[in-house]
């Protein structure tokens, strides 16, 4: 979107290669909600001033994107594409890193570091004096991959803020999202500020076949049968939804929502709705599950370090883990396409691989401490940006105080009208209530801000002994293995890998023993 009306969109600036010799540079300003859209002018005057300062033929785009957003569809379409058609190298600036993207693993980065590679791109980061290109030395890439790193940590934190809300609905007895089948969500009124009230309710269409449903595995009757029973009397996953089946069926006989407890991120509370059968349907159900669990082998129970984790590098199925046999534990292509000429490897073969790239990633101790304290220093801009959102946020709190403090000096003028009054102090007192929400929200980021950096290289510092340490569980060298690498497939004897950047970029420093920037090098 181009709100000066004035300046050529990418695409049109793109159609003037065939004229135009100046350095081609694209302008980025992104916000991640509406509330911050005041922020747009301000990013907008300081990349228009460098593209001027530097001579560059510029276009200009702004975004206003929830930071919880899954993808990024408008940034695809309005970059992404036009830049992959490109004929001549682009100058992607950005205000700060932080305004580039908060996604590590994200598929545009991705994208954009391809055509880094191929010196296709340049991206520039003026308030952060950083200039990325092909050849940028080891430290730039690093201070990147952090950048990005801890910009998706202080994501992170908003998002936790968000989760706490809805675990205090849950603990009213709310369910915060689409009510399972057999119930409907419903809207049955609007508070004071107008907005929605909502409520989830029997569904009268379709409740009867989810208590016979109780009923029949009740009886002994398997998932399978029961699917069929209820696709002919026409059950589906919605009302205008496909037929179920017996995945379906699995699912929502196991949910205790049904007699009265909502479960959500593994806890279990009580919830306020009618519930649609007695609990001890729901018990002698389980029971069934129980005796059918019974004949099944133990084989599933069984913790493999590398169980799901691998893919054949010769056919792309999964790596089958089996064992222990005489102490070992073995993996195989499971093959489910034909042979493919895998062959069967010792786990300890795999295990001695990742011990060696845990080592690459490794950050000497005397470099640690300076390291932390550089990158705090890096960030000092995003903190102060932090601080500014606080004292706007409670500017906004104190004048709401001012003006309800004035509203009961006149509210004599109210006389006709209480109702009204009351209604404008309850919209304000809601009004602040969120404003302290969002301070507490900027607070948390702040102060985890510079402690994740800290986290993610003391991991990197440590990772092989954390990994071998006796008193390490298998889950936990799982969750070490996925925190640093991604995408393992198994070619013959040897483990394939990608490195989750930052840790990428780590290895690069500690292979090249570049950790700190030069004092010669462009800030």
């Amino acid at each position: 979107m181009n709100t000066s009306g004035k300046l050529p969109t990418f695409e049109q600036l793109i159609s003037k290669f065939s004229t135009d010799t100046k350095p081609l540079a694209l302008l980025v300003a992104r916000v991640s909600d509406a509330d911050q859209r005041d922020a747009l002018p301000a990013q907008q005057n300081k990349l228009l001033h460098y593209a001027r300062i530097q001579d560059f033929s510029y276009a200009y785009e702004e975004f206003d994107e929830s930071a919880y957003k899954g993808d990024r569809k408008e940034f695809k379409q309005i970059v992404l594409d036009p830049l992959l058609k490109a004929k001549r190298k682009v100058i992607l600036v950005f205000d700060k890193i932080d305004r580039y993207t908060r996604d590590s693993s994200g598929a545009e980065r991705t994208i954009m570091k391809k055509l880094l590679m191929q010196d296709k791109i340049e991206l520039h980061f003026p308030s952060d004096n950083l200039y990325i290109h092909k050849n940028s030395p080891a430290a730039d890439l690093f201070r990147l991959d952090i950048g990005i790193a801890l910009a998706g940590y202080y994501s992170s934190a908003i998002r936790d803020n968000v989760r706490r809300r809805f675990e205090q609905k849950l603990a009213d007895g709310e369910w915060p999202g689409k009510a399972p089948i057999g119930y409907i969500n419903v809207v049955i009124g609007k508070d004071a500020r107008g907005k929605d009230i909502k409520d989830i309710v029997i569904d009268p269409e379709r409740a009867e076949l989810i208590k016979y449903s109780f009923e029949m595995r009740a009886s002994g009757i398997s998932f399978g049968v029961i699917a069929k029973h209820l696709r002919k009397a026409g059950l589906t996953t919605t009302k205008a939804g496909k037929p179920v089946v017996k995945s379906h069926i699995e699912h929502f006989l196991r949910n205790p929502f049904y007699y009265g407890v909502m479960r959500y991120e593994g806890k279990s509370y009580p919830h306020k709705y009618e519930p649609l059968i007695q609990k001890w349907l729901w018990d002698k159900a389980r029971e069934v599950d129980a005796e059918r669990s019974r004949s099944r082998t133990n084989s599933e129970a069984k913790q493999f370090m590398l169980r799901g984790l691998v893919k054949c590098e010769y056919c792309g199925y999964s790596v089958i883990c089996d064992g222990p046999k005489k102490g070992n534990i073995y993996l195989k292509c499971s093959e489910y396409g034909g042979k493919c000429g895998a062959i069967r490897l010792n786990e300890k073969v795999l295990t001695a691989q990742v011990l060696d790239i845990l080592g690459s990633v490794r950050i000497p101790k005397h470099v640690l401490p300076q390291l932390v304290d550089d990158l705090g220093a890096e960030f000092d801009s995003e903190q102060k940006h932090y601080h500014t959102q606080l004292k706007r946020l409670q500017k906004e709190y104190d004048q709401i105080d001012e003006e309800v403090k004035d509203m009961f000096r006149d509210r004599s003028s109210f006389k006709i009208r209480p109702e009204l009054f009351d209604e404008l102090v309850a919209e304000k007192g809601a009004r602040q209530a969120d404003l302290l929400e969002q301070m507490k929200d900027h607070s948390k980021g702040d102060k985890q801000f510079v402690t994740s950096a800290s986290k993610i290289l003391e991991v990197a510092s440590n990772a092989g002994e954390l990994f071998m340490a006796k008193s390490t569980k298998t889950y936990q060298r799982r969750q070490l293995i996925t925190f640093i690498l991604s995408n393992l497939r198994l070619e013959g004897e040897k483990l394939l890998y990608n490195l989750v950047p930052p840790f990428d970029t780590i290895a690069l420093c500690a292979k090249n023993d570049s950790w700190l920037r030069r004092q010669d090098s462009n800030l």
